[in-house]
């Protein structure tokens, strides 16, 4: 065969199969509805389906659920409402939770029940029935001492951010609560007491700040309701600041508990802080004056009792 025949043999070939191409197309049927099930409804799922719960989690799930939260009203911005610094490393200024309370953390950010251990529900399920009977125990937020430092980023009050090159605090209205995170960890380790919030040390992932915490002083509520944390926990929040484009920006903290005590496994929450600069002035706080009159002992605790120890 010659070159030009060769050429044209090639050229015949490649025609026929865009032909056959086209062809394919004009019958190809066009995509119709989602396949349904054998009784009309939604296919079946092409996950498996989820383990059934634990003993654990049954009697969690038992639990009256709780009260609904609410939102701090946030003041309007203005043409004269200062903006944060631009830099996203710096996370300097004042801040507040835009999002309903969650009075007790029962899914994680997922949509994931919370993995409790055995030891963890009945923790829990304690605290809650105390509440549910008008007796609640003693937390560290009723004893006027830090409650953790997810109970003071959630609750609806504002809390003020001051940053160095080596420490960065977050200062909480309410409690008068410090949040300190040591970015030289060997600063941190010469800390002389273990703090209530424990020890946080932080470092930057790109314009996330990571941050560790552990060694905690005593057990703390994770929320009002009582999601408990053990003395062992270890926290890790991942913090940044986003703009959105509107001048509007925010704080997106999400954290993630490791608790073996507690837990089966870790789980992750996420919340969101709006920029609030006309909250920059804190209102006065007194702590003492939350629990109302004393009790025969001059101890304020309207109706709180000392929870029992396991």
């Amino acid at each position: 065969m010659t070159r030009a025949g060769f050429t044209k043999s090639k050229a015949l070939v490649a025609g026929l199969m865009l032909a056959g191409l086209v062809s394919a197309g004009a019958h190809a049927q066009v995509p119709g509805p989602p396949a349904q099930g054998a009784d009309g409804g939604e296919p079946p799922s092409p996950f498996p389906p989820p383990p059934p719960p634990t003993p654990a989690e049954k009697m969690v799930a038992d639990l009256m659920p709780p009260g609904p939260g609410v939102v701090q009203p946030l003041a309007p911005y203005t043409p004269e409402t200062p903006r944060p610094p631009q830099d996203p490393r710096n996370l300097r200024g004042t801040w507040v939770h835009n999002q309903p309370l969650e009075m007790r953390v029962q899914k994680d950010m997922y949509g994931t029940v919370l993995p409790y251990t055995m030891e963890g529900a009945k923790v829990l399920v304690r605290r809650v029935k105390a509440l549910e009977m008008g007796k609640p125990f003693l937390n560290a937020s009723a004893r006027c001492r830090p409650p953790g430092s997810q109970w003071q980023r959630d609750l609806g009050m504002p809390f003020q951010v001051f940053q160095t090159d080596k420490v960065i605090d977050f200062v909480f209205e309410e409690y008068h609560g410090r949040w300190t995170i040591v970015l030289d960890p060997a600063a941190a380790s010469k800390q002389s007491t273990t703090p209530y919030m424990g020890r946080s040390t932080g470092r930057w992932d790109g314009t996330t700040l990571v941050v560790e915490t552990e060694g905690f002083r005593d057990p703390i509520y994770f929320d009002v309701n009582g999601t408990p944390l053990s003395t062992s926990a270890k926290l890790v929040d991942r913090i940044r600041k986003v703009d959105n484009g509107k001048n509007k920006p925010y704080l997106e903290i999400v954290t993630t508990v490791d608790d073996p005590m507690y837990y089966t496994a870790p789980w992750t929450i996420v919340r969101t802080y709006s920029w609030q600069p006309d909250f920059a002035v804190f209102k006065e706080y007194n702590c003492e004056e939350q629990l109302g009159d004393p009790d025969l002992n001059n101890n304020p605790n309207a109706g709180m009792v000392v929870e029992p120890r396991d």
